[in-house]
């Protein structure tokens, strides 16, 4: 005998073994009623009464269980029903409305089972229904949700291809915008050459007007170039083809192109020596971070940018910092990888590298993050999901 059997059975209220069956049967949480095989009423349990309104007179011998039936629940019961009980002696959890007394009706599913004499005659319909209003009441929620979400999801759609629509229109506007303006202003800079060749100032002041003419030049043709580098990236995302890039020789080659000879660099790719990107985007991400590196320089410091790779997570992380003058993130936090946002108006610069850089790690599948202190430098990290 097991160690569970030997324990005391734990004392009853003796009162709950004096159940009346009968008290049961009358007030249980479900209607029961039995029926002759034609469906007459014989017994009625006290619930199935009180919820259809009647007393045990009015329908015993008097009612058919198909009288209780709404029109479109008994036409289900008389053909579909009653012919599955003489085949197979029960059916499980119809759903049917039953029809009160006043005319209201209540949601039910019925139970029901057929008994049979010794001579396999049919004898007694035994019936359980089980109130399911509440259940009916949560299944419409249900479905008037489905019906709501379905809507806000095709107003949604029509909003996206709207919003699509309107940005190809502005990508078009933008590009073309570009392309036209860009033809002028090289014309501009060449006849601001010529000028500059040909013609002598006196006004001693002229020396310093005719440089900030050609920085006026030189910014609005790096402006107009960002305009169609933004658009062409949103016009061909993941185009070109993933290469293994090889970040040292990479890195070193973009540094050359720089001429950052006032500059030190630490570059640490022990972790991971290659990053699986388009020649191009990596050619844009890594230029653009080192470009500002130097750009932003504190003055009267020796610049100092480290580059490095490491795991976390899963993922390849691509790390740029720099000992420069680094930005306010309390101010502008939310506006670093804006288009056009510039935090150091005594540099010049367009404001589009860092939203490229960020539009181009997206599309990677990855995200940026910054950290800055202003006087002390910058760290841009670069988080690549794994190959």
């Amino acid at each position: 005998m097991s160690a569970e059997e030997n324990e005391p059975v734990p004392e009853l209220d003796l009162r709950l073994t004096e159940e009346n069956p009968e008290e049961l049967y009358e007030n249980a949480p479900c209607g029961y009623c039995s029926c002759l095989p034609d469906g007459t009423l014989v017994r009625l349990n006290q619930t199935l009464l009180s919820w259809l309104g009647y007393s045990r007179q009015e329908l015993v011998a008097r009612r058919c269980l198909q009288d209780l039936l709404s029109m479109g629940a008994r036409l289900h019961y008389e053909t579909h029903c009653a012919p599955l009980l003489l085949l197979q002696d029960q059916v499980r959890e119809l759903s049917y409305q039953l029809r009160r007394r006043d005319g209201t009706t209540v949601p039910v599913l019925m139970n029901a089972v057929l008994r049979r004499d010794a001579q396999g005659e049919p004898l007694v319909l035994r019936v359980t229904l089980f109130d399911i209003t509440d259940r009916r009441k949560y299944e419409q929620e249900l479905l008037r949700a489905k019906a709501e979400a379905e809507e806000q999801r095709e107003l949604l759609t029509v909003k996206n291809a709207e919003l699509l629509r309107i940005n190809a229109e502005l990508d078009n506007f933008v590009y073309t915008a570009s392309h036209d303006l860009k033809q002028p202003v090289n014309n501009m800079v060449g006849l601001f050459e010529e000028l500059k060749r040909t013609v002598t100032f006196h006004d001693p002041e002229a020396v310093g007007m005719m440089g900030m003419f050609a920085d006026a030049l030189q910014q609005i043709l790096n402006t107009i170039e960002g305009m169609t580098d933004v658009v062409q990236l949103q016009r061909q995302p993941n185009q070109a083809p993933v290469e293994a890039m090889d970040l040292l020789t990479f890195t070193k080659d973009i540094i050359r192109s720089l001429q950052a000879s006032a500059a030190d660099f630490t570059l640490d790719f022990a972790a991971a020596s290659t990053l699986p990107l388009p020649r191009t985007s990596l050619h844009s991400i890594l230029y653009n971070l080192l470009s500002n590196a130097l750009k932003y320089a504190e003055p009267g410091r020796r610049h100092h940018v480290w580059v490095s790779t490491t795991h976390e997570a899963g993922g390849l992380v691509l790390t740029v910092r720099d000992n420069g003058r680094g930005i306010d993130l309390h101010r502008y936090g939310q506006e670093v990888f804006q288009l056009f946002r510039r935090f150091h108006p005594e540099v010049a610069g367009s404001g589009l590298g860092l939203y490229l850089v960020r539009r181009l790690v997206q599309q990677a599948g990855g995200q940026i993050e910054v950290d800055s202190t202003v006087g002390q430098g910058s760290t841009f990290r670069l988080y690549f999901p794994a190959a």
